[in-house]
């Protein structure tokens, strides 16, 4: 292997990483939701938790992102059958690292003055923000514990009697992989099938839904669109607005986000 020269007094030789430990083994996954089924649409509720407690939660399916390890989260309601999955990691692993120590100095004389050597690692090649000291000049080699799961990368640093510093060795890297579970709970929605009015009802015969507004001769109009509706859906008679517009079903109306002025939704019906 050529021998790569550094800024200060010696060089460092190569690098090594080996033997990855993994250090605890999956645990327990509880995952629920408050209903795991409706009819139409529900607002799901999951409570978790993990025993013994993980390291790390992530979530798939009808939700996604970090999670905590333990915790209750209401969703965004929804009006189909989903799955919810939660899958947590536990442990964390150890990476043995080994080098070549430096013998000269870059100037080629002898390396008689070295003190030690430091390890440096982190999460990216270009961010080494972790050491540990090794300052016994024999050492060829260490263990750096406590590593989560992920892939961690490795320099070495020598150091001589005057505290003078290297540049970093060759990068090394190993991939710590701990151990998981999941859990999934799945939230199955039934959708009913309208029943058709009867023959002589009103139905709809416009799609747009109107909210309504009283004018000050006592009557009944139309304000704004909020939504819209089926043609054929049932209309009721019970309560009308100018023009031919009858109350109808709210459940029946898939509404455009417009806020209504009244909770009275019509539409324009006729007899069948």
């Amino acid at each position: 292997m050529s021998v790569k020269r550094f800024r200060h007094l010696f060089v460092v030789g190569s690098l090594a990483v080996t033997g990855l430990a993994q250090a605890q083994s999956a645990g327990t996954v509880s995952l629920q939701a408050n209903r795991t089924s409706a009819t139409g649409s529900l607002v799901p509720v999951l409570t978790w938790s993990t025993n013994p407690v993980a390291a790390s939660c992530v979530a798939s399916g009808g939700w996604s992102g970090s999670k905590a390890v333990s915790g209750t989260q209401t969703l965004p309601a929804i009006s189909a059958s989903t799955n919810y999955t939660l899958t947590c990691t536990w442990g964390t692993g150890s990476a043995s690292v080994s080098w070549v120590a430096p013998t000269t100095n870059n100037n080629g004389s002898a390396l008689t003055n070295l003190a030690g050597f430091r390890v440096y690692y982190g999460t990216s090649s270009t961010a080494l923000t972790r050491n540990t000291l090794i300052d016994d000049m024999t050492r060829r080699s260490a263990t750096i514990s406590a590593l989560a799961p992920g892939t961690w990368y490795f320099a070495v640093r020598a150091f001589n009697s005057n505290n003078a510093e290297s540049d970093n060795s060759n990068v090394a890297t190993k991939t710590v992989t701990g151990s998981t579970a999941a859990r999934t709970v799945n939230i199955t929605i039934t959708q009913t099938t309208p029943v058709p009015p009867p023959t002589g009802a009103l139905v709809t015969t416009s799609v747009d839904v109107y909210d309504v507004v009283q004018q000050s001769n006592g009557t009944w109009s139309t304000r704004a669109i909020v939504g819209r509706i089926a043609l054929g859906r049932a209309c009721s008679a019970a309560f009308t607005a100018n023009g031919g517009y009858y109350q109808i079903n709210r459940s029946d109306v898939t509404m455009n986000g417009t806020s209504p002025w009244s909770n009275t939704l019509v539409a324009r019906c006729v007899r069948r």
